[in-house]
């Protein structure tokens, strides 16, 4: 009888499962990975190990998602994901303005809301896969135990994901994996070790405090470390060291684990970083060092450590350091990075070395599908920082919302798979095209790709100038600075500024050139002018250039250092032209994680950075011949961020402005997608991009009359109807209000 009823209990505990497609992990890249696939129509479990979504961005851990324009020092201005990882953090900021929400009740609120949107989704929390079973070099059957109720799942599917960051499931799998860094030797990157050892980037425990009102006392737990005599400790303070103590957290380089193996030694890594973090805090508060922190008490302790690295699995590609930076197109690529190869120290706060050495990425680069599948198991594909790269690229590309955007990759490759019946290798190789078309349809970045448009015209009823002439301030000319432009002309002629003259001067200006279109890097110098200035002086000169547009479709003008001059320059950022500080060898002071390296014997200049003239930004207009950056036609050119032009209609919003498509020919339409701007310039600036479309009206003119449609309250880059209209012969959209009132943008409208 005991047996019978053992037997009993153990079927009950026993659910099987099936679907098109098993996401392990609920990350950012295992969110976006479920998410694109259930909006194909795939059926899709994903499981998840702990009971709140996000991985490193979750309410536990409480990462900020940060992505490819590091946060907006790349010199990609415009490099941020889209897609689904931006809909994502659109959709935080949205929330965001309501007061009713703490930060980490939100971060959970959005997160639920974007996979309980999804019909297609069946989300199982606090579940770990356990083990699978393998048969002929694919995965037939996923075991995943549920850490409360005690349930065990069996799950077939026909793909698998692996999104754990930890690679659990491929591990399981038995494909291939490597840990730790690779030897100089192995593909000469120039930033490796000169010999392979199994060191790897640590974890880190954040914190946050808050001000009490008054002053506070603070008691550190028995176990924390007295950090007043420990070795680190002499370093700490060094501004090149990316280490510092202060009374606010978080702080990302008190960090531990590198020189052990994260995994087995994980718990123990985790108390050492409790430690070493009341132990920070109980020096900030009591050593009577920061007179700010008597006030403040600790508000929190994250949960949970976040991690960086551990198993990395091998695709039929491994994207190295010298991928990254010589930014190779891959006939296979899927998704854009652009953090820097950020490698920390390997023994985090322990290290005499930096916390991180931050190796720029100039622009962006694309990530080959290649590196997100299996070289061993066939129906397995990888998302996050357990693809398949080396310890050096993995520096950048394991950033969450790059991450995001390989889950979005092979989601999108799952439903092609179940479509031809063929594995993720094979999509690769014969399907590429549709899967890159897919994934730009559904607003994914890739490279030197366009998409594919109607034959349509646009217009509109107003068009921005393209000019800055909102003045602010002077700036004197202590240093070098750009004025880098994106130009639709094949030569400019000339161009005018605002300066003043404290005496009889000559203004010397340089033009360079390059040939990047997704970024703003001048490569080489073509020319140096002069201009006589008198005491005085104070308006507006025409600046002679002649020079033809770069291959990159930029002017990078460069004004010479000079005290007797001042620059007229505003607050506003006009899209496409961007003011850079620029150094020589005699303003040079060191390079840090803001600096672009740039070639010396080519530029004249040693390195170049934007972000701190963010408010001011020389004024400049009557570009000669005149520039038409921001047509209507442009929402039609197959890009949907600035590549080498704005590719975007840009204009003011003093009233309701409308964007008219007139198809060549009547079009039946089945689908259509709106892509506003979003201010791809910015980032975790926690509030909603100014240019983005707030409410807005479409009118559709079809051969039975007209269909309207409206959203007063969007928060989406891209919003996409399903339609059924025969004979469309106008599209109309009308936007009537923004987020900022000032201006709107429009990159693409796509119908099909």
């Amino acid at each position: 009888m005991k047996k019978e009823q053992s037997m009993k209990k153990e079927q009950s505990m026993k659910k099987e499962l099936q679907c098109d497609l098993l996401v392990a992990g609920a990350g950012m890249s295992g969110m976006c990975a479920a998410i694109a696939a259930a909006r194909k129509g795939l059926s899709v479990i994903l499981i998840n190990d702990r009971s709140v979504l996000g991985g490193n961005a979750s309410s536990e851990i409480g990462v900020q998602i940060s992505g490819s324009n590091h946060e907006t020092h790349n010199t990609a201005i415009y490099g941020k994901e889209t897609g689904i990882i931006e809909e994502i953090r659109l959709r935080l900021d949205y929330y965001r303005q309501y007061e009713g929400y703490g930060y980490h009740a939100l971060l959970d609120s959005v997160f639920f809301d974007m996979i309980y949107n999804e019909k297609n989704i069946k989300l199982i929390l606090n579940t770990v896969v356990e083990t699978c079973d393998v048969e002929n070099g694919s995965i037939t059957k996923v075991y995943a135990r549920h850490s409360v109720n005690n349930n065990v799942y069996e799950i077939t599917a026909l793909n698998y994901v692996d999104a754990t960051g930890n690679g659990t499931l491929a591990y399981e799998a038995g494909a291939e994996f490597r840990k730790g860094r690779e030897g100089k030797d192995e593909f000469g990157e120039f930033w490796a070790p000169e010999k392979a050892d199994d060191y790897t980037m640590g974890h880190s425990i954040y914190f946050e405090t808050a001000d009490a009102g008054h002053e506070v006392a603070f008691k550190a737990p028995d176990y924390a470390y007295d950090i007043t005599n420990m070795d680190f400790m002499k370093d700490i303070d060094k501004p090149e060291n990316f280490r510092g103590l202060s009374c606010f957290g978080p702080h990302w380089a008190y960090e531990y684990g590198g020189q052990v193996d994260v995994l087995e030694d994980h718990d123990d890594v985790e108390l050492e970083l409790r430690k070493l973090l009341y132990g920070i805090w109980d020096y900030v508060k009591n050593s009577g060092k920061y007179p700010k922190a008597r006030t403040r008490y600790l508000k929190r302790v994250f949960a949970k450590a976040g991690s960086r690295e551990s198993r990395r699995f091998i695709g039929d590609y491994i994207l190295t350091e010298n991928d990254v930076e010589n930014k190779v197109n891959f006939p296979d690529s899927v998704a854009i990075g652009g953090w820097p190869m950020d490698i920390h120290a390997p023994l985090g706060i322990y290290d005499s070395l930096p916390a991180s050495n931050f190796v720029p990425v100039t622009g962006t680069y694309n990530i080959p599908f290649r590196c997100l599948y299996s070289k061993d198991i066939d129906n397995l594909m990888f998302a996050g920082r357990n693809i398949s790269v080396t310890h050096i690229a993995l520096g950048s590309t394991r950033v969450m919302g790059t991450c995001g955007a390989l889950g979005q990759a092979v989601g999108t490759a799952a439903y092609l798979s179940k479509k031809y019946s063929e594995s993720p290798r094979t999509i690769g190789k014969k399907h590429i095209k549709e899967l890159q078309e897919l994934l730009l349809n559904e607003d994914q970045a890739i490279l030197h790709i366009k998409e594919k448009m109607p034959k349509a015209k646009a217009a509109a009823t107003s068009v921005k100038e393209y000019q800055n002439v909102r003045f602010n301030a002077f700036m004197p000319l202590i240093r070098d600075y750009g004025l880098f432009f994106m130009a639709d002309s094949k030569k400019v002629d000339s161009i005018c500024v605002k300066v003043k003259a404290k005496e009889n001067t000559v203004l010397t200006y340089k033009i360079l050139s390059g040939t990047h279109p997704e970024t703003y890097l001048p490569e080489n110098l073509e020319m140096t002018h002069t201009a006589g200035l008198e005491a005085g002086f104070c308006g507006w000169i025409t600046l002679p250039i002649g020079c033809p547009v770069g291959k990159d479709g930029k002017i990078y003008l460069v004004f010479e250092k000079n005290e007797a001059v001042e620059i007229a320059t505003g607050e506003e950022r006009v899209m496409g032209a961007i003011t850079y500080r620029l150094h020589t060898k005699e303003s040079h002071d060191r390079m840090n994680h803001d600096s672009i390296p740039l070639n010396e014997e080519k530029t004249g200049y040693l390195s170049c950075d934007h972000n701190y003239e963010e408010k001011s930004n020389i004024l400049f207009r009557n570009i000669i011949p005149r520039q038409h950056v921001f047509d209507a036609k442009n929402v039609l050119n197959g890009y949907a961020r600035p590549y080498g032009a704005p590719n975007l209609w840009l204009a003011k919003l003093d009233e309701p402005q409308t964007l008219i498509i007139t198809p060549d020919v009547p079009a039946d339409i089945r689908e259509l997608s709106l892509t506003f701007d979003n201010r791809l310039d910015l980032d975790n600036k926690k509030k909603m991009p100014s240019t983005l479309a707030k409410e807005f009206e479409i009118a559709i003119t079809h051969k039975d009359g007209v269909y309207r449609l409206s959203e007063t309250e969007n928060y989406k880059r891209m919003v996409r109807y399903e339609l059924d209209w025969k004979e469309v012969s106008k599209i109309e959209i009308t936007v009537n209000k923004t987020y900022g009132m000032e201006e709107v943008g429009i990159y693409a409208v796509n119908y099909r």
